[in-house]
């Protein structure tokens, strides 16, 4: 049982991510009923997956949640701030539920205890009359939404190996409404082929609710691998209601239900109501939208563990390396049918690759839930008017670096809220909207992913920041810097222009983490700044941490790798040429570049070969060499931490293990031009 109890936990956590997107949506449209509904069913989800698993604690509190929404869906309760606010706090308190490992169990219990009185005193202003003016549609018409649905649910034998009850479901799905059971028993083997375990009976259910399809759907929502389930609408009325339908619904043990019959006598008798009466009960276009919408929006796939996420790709790094020996092997024995099976396996260990790789990517929307949550909580905190809009939402990224910039986001966003936006009255006084904006963009720029945050706040003052440094023996009073560089500043360890700590930020820790952070996963930061007009954080990643495609290079006896996706073009040149330049400028086919000579910045001693590579590598929106002795050829290089011994080392990424056994470091060339920029200048 306990693999489906995981299991239910990593639904639930989904389902808890899917309240909150769909409750901040809610909060802007108050009155969508598609919104309602979504949020009902995840409660009924919760309900019915708590129930079935064991958290019955989940499902007694969900019921009640379940039975507010209810009442906002009949009409009879209207969506408010208290309403919003207490379905947001019962998301974080489910959460805990699911987390707790009995540390917090006291406490769990009386948070319940002050949730459960806020829901009841929304609930009693519902039953004590507040809301009699609010008639449904159906009481204005005079119709009935009860819908009459035949039911078919036929469990696979192995259902209750799972630790399913079936009986259960049954049990359940007459609980929308009144109902008829038949029951079938043909598939029963004899007593020597009968195992226990096994379910062979099945049933069919006629059953009149005023439950949507959806509703019954969701009974069989953590069973549908383990059951076949076929629901049909027979009549959108009650039939039980109808004259001469008893001989109909007599329940027969392996006889079906003659639904032919049953549907033609509610078709008739309909038909003569209708001839009296035009006025017919139809499903509202709202409805109808819905269940599409509930059509459209199903999404099929499978669920699996990170874990094994985390274990193919390891075993997909490993296959790489082999291969690469066998290449290696297979060309120094000048064996042609060996050279054919080595260049076979690397075509299928690259497409495998890129298959694993792309399980991996996760989209950058899967934050955006958290973050939303995040400024709509921290604003009203600090009595401010926020918004928040994502774009790009659907960028992709490795599930690694997913992990590794949630953090520095969340830091980004709650100095945005705390210091970057003013209040509505220095807004207002600056001829600014009293509501603030904060804006998170995500796109792909070459071999790079690009995430941005900007606010159109107060921005940076770069004076104050430059004294508040010199206050804090950061940098000497006399030091000479830009406005740029005085930005810079705030990156620096303990460094805060927040004059109180407050219980969102200004401790000084803040975008200290966030260069570290970033910086561990091979990314770089970066802030631009305007006075009075607000502050843009962008943050560059790489696309992969894990396998990448390079070009193998040497400098005298030491390999490096450079990522293909920085390379534009590749020239041979005489050394005398690169020696002969002047400060690192040359002139290729009439087109002057930038250079770097590794050999001089790495301090390699030796002498260099009479005709050298230059490899122009992308940086920002320029073209810049990177000079080598040599190039090996294309290479697929599986990463691997450099360990302490390069810790401080970021200008290389990692090593990356060759068919030979030796190692080569694996060359970051936006960090190996910025640090040698900076050198250069000193």
């Amino acid at each position: 049982m306990d693999n489906f109890q995981k299991k239910f936990l990593e639904e639930a956590s989904d389902l808890i991510n899917q309240l909150e997107q769909a409750l901040l949506t809610l909060e802007q449209d108050t009155e969508n009923p598609e919104l309602v509904d979504s949020i009902f069913r995840i409660m009924h989800s919760l309900k019915g997956g708590g129930g079935m698993f064991g958290f019955d604690n989940i499902t007694a509190y969900t019921h009640k949640l379940e039975n507010m929404y209810d009442l906002v869906r009949q009409k009879k309760l209207k969506v408010s701030r208290e309403m919003l606010d207490i379905t947001f706090d019962s998301a974080d308190h489910v959460r805990s539920m699911l987390n707790d490992d009995g540390s917090k169990t006291a406490e769990i219990k009386n948070n319940e205890v002050i949730l459960n009185n806020r829901i009841d005193n929304i609930l009693s202003g519902a039953s004590s009359g507040d809301f009699k003016d609010l008639k449904t549609n159906d009481e204005v018409t005079g119709n009935s939404d009860v819908v009459t649905y035949y039911v078919r649910v036929k469990p696979y034998e192995h259902i209750q190996r799972n630790g399913t009850n079936p009986f259960l479901l049954i049990d359940e799905l007459v609980g929308l409404g009144k109902s008829k059971v038949n029951i079938f028993y043909s598939n029963i083997p004899d007593f020597e082929n009968f195992v226990f375990d096994d379910t062979y009976i099945y049933w069919e259910i006629i059953i009149a609710t005023d439950k949507n399809e959806d509703a019954i759907k969701d009974v069989f929502i953590f069973v549908e691998d383990d059951c076949e389930v076929e629901i049909r609408k027979i009549a959108d009325r009650d039939i039980f209601t109808l004259e001469g339908i008893d001989p109909l619904l007599v329940c027969r043990h392996d006889f079906p239900f003659d639904l032919d019959k049953i549907k033609s006598l509610a078709d008739a008798i309909t038909a003569l109501e209708k001839a009296k009466n035009e006025s017919v009960a139809k499903p509202s276009a709202g409805e109808e939208h819905i269940k599409k919408f509930a059509k459209e929006s199903s999404i099929s796939g499978i669920r699996v563990a990170s874990e094994k996420i985390d274990m193919l790709m390891n075993l997909v790094s490993e296959l790489i390396t082999t291969q690469a020996g066998l290449n290696l092997y297979a060309d120094k024995n000048k064996d042609a049918e060996l050279t054919r099976i080595a260049e076979s396996l690397e075509n299928i260990s690259r497409q495998l690759r890129d298959t694993a790789f792309s399980i991996t990517l996760i989209p950058i929307d899967y934050l955006v839930v958290r973050f939303r949550r995040l400024v709509r909580d921290l604003s009203r905190e600090v009595g401010k008017d926020i918004t928040f809009e994502a774009r790009g939402a659907e960028t992709e990224l490795d599930k690694t670096l997913i992990e590794g910039i949630s953090e520095p986001l969340m830091h980004i966003l709650r100095n945005s809220i705390d210091h970057g936006i003013e209040s509505a009255e220095e807004r207002i006084k600056a001829g600014k909207n009293p509501q603030g904006k904060i804006i998170l963009q995500a796109y792909y720029s070459g071999s790079q992913i690009v995430i941005a945050v900007t606010d159109d706040g107060a921005g940076m003052n770069p004076a104050k920041i430059r004294k508040k440094a010199i206050e804090k023996g950061l940098i000497p009073a006399d030091a000479q810097i830009s406005d740029k560089e005085a930005i810079d500043l705030i990156f620096m360890p303990g460094f805060s222009t927040s004059e109180t700590v407050t219980n969102i930020s200004g401790r000084g820790v803040g975008m200290d983490v966030v260069k570290r952070k970033v910086s561990d996963i091979r990314g770089m930061v970066s802030v631009a700044s305007e006075l009075g007009e607000g502050t843009t954080i962008t943050i560059k990643l790489p696309l992969t941490l894990s396998i990448i495609d390079g070009m193998l290079v040497r400098i005298e006896d030491v390999d490096y790798i450079i990522p293909l996706s920085v390379i534009d073009t590749i020239f041979a040149v005489e050394h005398t040429k690169i020696e002969n330049s002047f400060q690192n400028i040359i002139n290729i086919e009439g087109v002057q570049y930038p250079f770097y000579y590794l050999r001089n910045e790495f301090g390699i001693g030796g002498e260099p070969p009479s005709k050298e590579e230059i490899i122009m590598v992308k940086y920002e929106d320029k073209k810049i060499g990177i000079v080598v002795d040599n190039i090996t050829g294309e290479y697929q290089a599986v990463l691997k931490s450099l360990g302490k011994l390069y810790r401080n080392q970021d200008i290389f990424s990692g090593a990356s293990i060759l068919g030979d056994g030796t190692v080569a470091l694996v060359l970051d060339t936006h960090k190996v031009i910025n640090k040698f920029t900076k050198y250069n200048e000193l």
